[in-house]
């Protein structure tokens, strides 16, 4: 790699991104410039130009593929249960006509997918208000403060399922987007920008090839560590955030998870020309 360009790579401060940042912030690759955000900031910052490389969100792929060159050596995907993506509700998932439902500000890809589920389950989303949060309350708040669902993500989803989910219904995304379509969720996918792309072509595919060995260190040599610090952190303990790691979340990327993306980008198409987004207000 040129030494005298740094590729401007995002990172989001997820524990399910964990494997990946703890490898490359220990192993401090020189050429590389690591740019923190949420999964929306991430996207944003992409679609400037002002970063190179990142775990995009992959409702921004899907919406603006022409930008972007897919890195098809890893994802973030669950297939099933994800335990990171939850809707907590006071009513059932056919049950959410007429009533206002919190979206994380932070969040692209779960947002899209939770509005297609909710219209595949026949529900009205021309009665829905979807309104923005930023996890400025509980779960419990919210919900007794005017909204009948609201969605958390990330570690937010983490730190609050085990508490709410004997007190409220907890919908996780990624099982009852399997359930619906028989394919992982894929919530992030990795990409690059094609202007950038397409005049560092080496050393693109030196990060295609970084990224899936970083992981695998971090699943491997450094997850006793990663163990710790995410367990300190959100004060959960080592075996949720081991079985959250190692058997909710996947990195693989796969034909599978390539269809589930096609479905998705399909599925919120269709949405789109039914006009049944027109009047939700996010």
């Amino acid at each position: 790699m040129n030494k005298q360009y740094k590729i401007k790579t995002g990172l989001i401060n997820f524990t399910n991104c964990l494997p990946f940042n703890f490898s490359i912030e220990r192993e401090k690759p020189e050429n590389i410039e690591l740019v923190y955000g949420t999964p929306a900031e991430l996207n944003k910052l992409m679609s400037e130009g002002s970063i190179d490389v990142a775990p995009i969100s992959s409702f921004e792929y899907l919406m603006n593929r022409d930008n972007y060159t897919l890195i098809k050596t890893a994802c973030i995907s669950s297939d099933g249960e994800c335990g990171s993506v939850i809707l907590f509700s006071k009513a059932g998932f056919r049950e959410l006509n007429n009533c206002k439902i919190g979206l994380p500000a932070d969040s692209a890809s779960s947002a899209a997918m939770l509005k297609v589920i909710l219209n595949e389950y026949d529900n009205d989303l021309k009665s829905i208000i979807f309104e923005p949060h930023n996890y400025e309350q509980t779960p419990d708040q919210f919900l007794n403060s005017g909204f009948k669902a609201v969605l958390f993500i990330g570690d937010n989803a983490l730190k609050n399922n085990l508490a709410f989910n004997k007190v409220f219904l907890a919908f996780d995304i990624g099982k009852l987007w399997k359930d619906l379509t028989g394919y992982p969720a894929v919530f992030g996918t990795w990409a690059a920008r094609n202007s950038w792309m397409e005049k560092n072509r080496d050393n693109f595919e030196k990060i295609n090839n970084l990224i899936p060995k970083a992981i695998e260190t971090g699943l491997g040599l450094y997850f006793n560590r990663i163990l710790n610090h995410a367990s300190g952190k959100l004060c959960l303990n080592q075996e949720l955030i081991r079985d959250y790691l190692t058997k909710k979340i996947r990195y693989n990327y796969t034909e599978r998870h390539e269809k589930s993306l096609e479905l998705f980008k399909e599925l919120y198409s269709r949405l789109q020309k039914s006009k049944k987004l027109h009047f939700v207000k996010i």
